[in-house]
């Protein structure tokens, strides 16, 4: 009778890309960032390299944002990497909107970096299923460890682009990208390439259910262990503090995520918020502050006023006379870490040691320190988009 290790050892040899172990060794998987960790507090900061990640919202929500973020952080994580395992980034710009110029600003996402390259592939008239496997010729080369497919909606298949428009199209992208999804998720796994599909929101003309939906089939939905809805909340002064909608001239807005389902971590931090000014991109200081006060990072007992904690000691910062450091004001938390560097460094690291505890049970999801129900605020019905 053959051992368990010559059973593994020959599994392995014989089937070339399987993983046969003893137990599961997750020490060595690289997380996945959403790039801010007022949006990472709801995935516990702990997306798997491999997903399949869907980002759904109307038009303008933030989308592209996000998956620019994503890039961002990926790249960052990537230089860390020796030079000969560095991977790059296949964008797929399906609606030919892509600007580089709003990437670098609003996430600080280089397309144009030597380091970590971005390779744009913008499809004329190709099928969905030429243009999956465009996809899936560039990730079995080895090279590539995140594609962003913007969108999922501006895609046809081919038997949709060969008829006559009076013909109506009854399944859409569902079939092409569910034998996409089948072909590829063991692929994109033995390669550790991530793929994040964008995907419009579309009326329901069922007649029943939630009026608005995505595109793509059930097959794709089930098939991403993430998966995202994306909406622009309120509008923000210069200062970040919240505007009514009919504001004019706002200095930005804050992007609102729902969790609609993760497989890797609990579902029990639904809504992440990040704040986005219109001329200097995404704020990671303010996401950082507000996670922080979030989790007692930074003392808001006293309302008006914030005493800052030393992430590594846990005590009250003092001041030059041996006081309890304050800050008086939300407004000038910001400009005190600018001048404070590596108290900002410090505190960005601690807050995201604690959102990635998934033991923590005391940590306060934003709907709940909000009083939001983000199933009715974001008219979706978790059971069934978890299915």
């Amino acid at each position: 009778m053959a051992d368990l290790k010559s059973i593994l050892k020959d599994l392995n040899k014989k089937y070339e890309g399987i993983i046969a172990t003893v137990g599961v060794d997750q020490s060595k998987k690289t997380r996945f960032s959403l790039g801010s960790p007022s949006l990472d507090i709801c995935t516990y900061n702990s997306i798997p390299e491999g997903s399949w990640i869907e980002l759904s919202g109307g038009e303008g929500s933030g989308k592209t944002l996000l998956s620019f973020l994503m890039a961002a952080d990926y790249s960052k994580k990537e230089k860390e990497k020796p030079e000969e395992e560095r991977r790059h980034i296949l964008f797929v710009d399906c609606e030919h909107t892509f600007d580089k110029e709003w990437a670098m600003i609003s996430a600080h996402y280089d397309v144009d970096a030597q380091d970590i390259q971005t390779i744009y592939l913008a499809p004329t008239g190709q099928s969905a299923e030429q243009i999956f496997d465009m996809v899936r010729d560039f990730v079995t080369s080895g090279q590539i460890g995140l594609v962003i497919f913007d969108s999922l909606t501006a895609i046809a298949p081919q038997l949709t682009n060969e008829e006559s428009f009076e013909k109506k199209d009854m399944g859409g992208i569902a079939k092409p990208l569910a034998d996409f999804v089948k072909r590829c998720t063991g692929l994109f796994s033995r390669y550790k390439t991530t793929f994040i599909g964008i995907n419009g929101s579309i009326m329901n003309i069922g007649g029943y259910g939630n009026p608005e939906t995505t595109g793509g089939g059930t097959y794709w939905r089930r098939a991403c262990s993430l998966r995202l809805r994306v909406r622009k909340g309120a509008y923000l002064d210069e200062d970040g503090n919240e505007l009514k909608s009919t504001a004019e001239n706002p200095a930005g807005v804050i992007i609102e995520t729902a969790l609609l389902k993760a497989k890797f971590c609990r579902s029990d931090r639904r809504l992440g918020r990040c704040h986005l000014y219109f001329r200097r991109g995404v704020d990671l200081l303010q996401d950082t502050i507000e996670v922080a006060i979030n989790l007692g990072l930074i003392d808001d007992s006293v309302q008006g006023s914030f005493k800052l904690i030393d992430p590594t000691t846990g005590e009250v910062l003092k001041d030059e006379e041996g006081n309890d450091l304050k800050i008086r004001g939300k407004k000038n938390l910001r400009p005190y870490f600018e001048g404070h560097p590596q108290l900002w460094k410090d505190l960005y690291d601690k807050v995201y040691e604690k959102i990635s505890e998934k033991q923590d049970t005391d940590i306060k999801s934003f709907e709940e320190l909000l009083n939001m129900n983000v199933q009715e605020s974001f008219n979706v019905n978790f059971e069934e988009e978890e299915r």
